[in-house]
C-alpha cells in the first residue's frame, strides 16, 4: 500500500507524492486515472525500488494548473518536484499521460534520467492513424476504448465491490488536467524534441490499444536516439491492468540489464 503525502516545492507550492518500498529509487508518472494507493504494479516494483508517484497538477485541485500554462511549464513543475524529493537522477516510469510526461522530462532535462520506461505512450501524432478523442466519446463507452478485456471494461462502468464507480469519476476529473495538455490535438512538439532524450528507453504498448494505435510505440522508438520496443499481445492501453505480470517481467528485464551494464535482449 502506497502512503500519500504533501510536500513543498519551489514557489510553496504543494504537490502529492506517493511513495513506497525501499531500495533505489524509481519515479511513476502516473496515466488518466491518478494514483491508486493499492495499485498492484506499484506494490510489486516497491518490492524492489523506493518508488515515488506524484500527483499530476490538477488531478486532486484545478487551480493547482494556475501557473502551469503548457507543457514546457508542467516539465518545469516536475524538475522542481524531483528537486523537493532529493532525486538528482533515477528512471522514470510513465503510463499514458504520465508516458507522455516522462518523455518530456527526459527531453527537457536529460541528465534527469537514468533510464526511461514509457507504457501506452502519448505524445504523438500521425494523420494515417489519429489518437482517438476521448471527449467525443460518451462516459459509457470510454473503458471499452481503453480496455480490450470486454470484462474488464464491463467492471469500470458496472458498480462491484472494487469500487469502479468511483475509479471511473476519478478517470473523468483526471481527464480535465489531460485535456489541457493534449486536446485538440495531442502534439506539442514532442516529437521535435526526443533527440535530445539520452536515457536507454523502454517502450510497451498493448496490441490492441483503440485509444492510442500500437503504430505509435514504432514511432517513438524510431524518434528516440536508444530504444526498445516491447508489444503485448491482447492488451490494450489499460495494459497496466490488463497484462501487469507481463509488463514487470519487461520492466525489471530492462532496468536490471541497464544496472548491470548491459544490453537488454531484443
Amino acid at each position: 500500500m502506497l502512503s500519500r503525502e504533501s510536500i513543498t516545492v519551489a514557489g510553496s507550492r504543494q504537490q502529492a507524492v506517493f511513495r513506497a518500498g525501499s531500495g533505489p529509487p524509481l519515479v511513476w508518472l502516473h496515466g488518466l486515472n491518478g494514483v491508486e494507493a493499492d495499485d498492484p504494479i506499484l506494490a510489486e516494483l516497491a518490492r524492489r525500488y523506493s518508488v515515488v508517484a506524484p500527483l499530476a497538477p490538477g488531478f486532486d485541485d484545478l487551480d493547482d494548473l494556475g501557473d502551469i500554462r503548457d507543457i514546457h511549464d508542467l516539465a518545469l513543475h516536475y524538475d522542481d518536484v524531483l528537486d523537493a524529493l532529493g532525486i538528482d537522477t533515477a528512471p522514470l516510469v510513465g503510463h499514458s499521460f504520465g508516458a507522455m510526461i516522462a518523455a518530456e522530462i527526459a527531453a527537457h532535462f536529460p541528465k534527469r534520467v537514468s533510464q526511461l520506461v514509457l507504457l501506452s505512450p502519448l505524445g504523438l501524432w500521425n494523420d494515417e492513424y489519429p489518437v482517438a478523442d476521448l471527449f467525443a466519446v460518451p462516459a459509457a463507452e470510454m473503458p471499452s476504448l481503453l480496455y480490450a478485456d470486454e470484462q474488464l471494461a464491463r467492471a469500470a462502468v458496472t458498480p462491484d465491490a472494487r469500487g469502479d464507480v468511483e475509479t471511473l469519476i476519478s478517470l473523468m476529473r483526471g481527464m480535465t488536467t489531460v485535456a489541457r495538455f493534449l486536446w485538440p490535438i495531442p502534439d506539442r512538439g514532442l516529437s521535435r524534441r526526443l533527440y535530445r532524450v539520452r536515457a536507454p528507453t523502454l517502450i510497451i504498448h498493448g496490441e490492441r490499444d483503440a485509444f492510442v494505435p500500437v503504430a505509435y510505440a514504432d514511432d517513438f522508438g524510431q524518434a528516440l536516439p536508444s530504444a526498445q520496443v516491447r508489444k503485448v499481445t491482447g492488451a490494450g492501453h489499460m495494459l497496466t491492468l490488463e497484462a501487469p505480470a507481463q509488463v514487470l517481467t519487461e520492466i525489471d528485464r530492462f532496468l536490471n540489464s541497464r544496472v548491470n551494464g548491459q544490453e537488454a535482449r531484443t
